[in-house]
């Protein structure tokens, strides 16, 4: 099935992608991705991240994110246009990525097929806004409740840093190598590496650098449980230059070394899918969750 979208100006177009299909956001728009079904690929200029069946994320067009879905997969898409981005993208949709529970995916379903976009007299038929922006604004409801923790004397400037700060954010989620230094980070979004920490520490309760190893170990976690690399090249994969050091904070992390980890969840029985994984182990290295 092809991406399919209605070029209707100052609405909300949807998008439905079965298979092994490509999206990418024009620089004009904010895009919102959902996979219901399969792996997604998306890569954006924060980084690269591996999107699973619940996954979603959303990004600025300026981020120029493509998205490529893999054999049997089923993605959902919302792409705002400038002038809805500029009436409701900086107040409702930020750049951010999550995981969808089950029954709000269903009502997600059910959303894009009401307003046309499983139609082929009517692909992705232009809505307003209105009751879906107000659903994806729901997803965000935690990002919302913490705005007032961003400096600013007003609610726009509030709002303007929260955007600065969640694609920074998005930017250690997506640099699993470790690769992104704190001082680059906060010059990318013009702050200096005091202030950064400082307004990071009070917007997420976690200073940039602790949130960007936990993303990392994390990040070693599902290659253990979904790859046959050696614990020394998960290691480096993450960014730990030393092992000793990857060792320690994986057990401060998970209460149990990483072998440990991989021979219990060996013995759970998912051997075999690791070593199909083995096979496409540097696509799973660039990113996800």
């Amino acid at each position: 099935m092809p991406a399919r979208a209605a070029p209707t100006a100052g609405r909300l177009h949807l998008t439905v992608v079965a298979g092994a299909r490509a999206l990418a956001a024009s620089a004009h728009a904010a895009v919102f991705w959902l996979v219901l079904r399969g792996q997604v690929e998306v890569r954006a200029k924060e980084g690269d991240f591996l999107l699973g069946p619940g996954d979603w994320i959303a990004l600025d067009g300026d981020s120029a994110p493509h998205a490529l879905g893999r054999a049997g997969t089923l993605l959902l898409g919302a792409d705002l246009d400038p002038d809805l981005k500029r009436r409701w993208g900086g107040m409702l949709l930020f750049p951010a990525r999550g995981r969808m529970p089950a029954r709000a995916r269903g009502h997600a379903f059910r959303s894009w097929r009401a307003n046309g976009a499983f139609e082929d007299d009517h692909p992705g038929s232009g809505v307003g806004g209105g009751a879906l922006l107000e659903f994806l604004a729901d997803l965000q409801a935690d990002l919302i409740g913490r705005i007032d923790r961003c400096p600013g004397h007003s609610d726009r400037r509030r709002r303007q840093v929260m955007v600065r700060m969640q694609r920074a954010r998005l930017c250690l989620e997506g640099r699993m190598d470790g690769g992104l230094r704190i001082g680059e980070l906060a010059r990318r979004i013009h702050f200096s590496p005091w202030y950064f920490s400082k307004v990071f520490q009070a917007l997420y309760d976690i200073g940039p650098l602790q949130f960007s190893v936990r993303m990392r170990l994390e990040h070693a976690h599902r290659l253990l449980a979904t790859t046959c690399l050696p614990v020394t090249e998960v290691s480096a994969a993450c960014g730990f230059d030393n092992p000793c050091s990857f060792a320690r904070a994986f057990r401060a992390r998970f209460g149990m070394s990483a072998s440990e980890y991989r021979l219990r969840h060996a013995r759970g029985g998912d051997a075999a899918p690791r070593k199909r994984a083995c096979v496409a182990s540097p696509a799973c290295m660039r990113g996800g969750r």
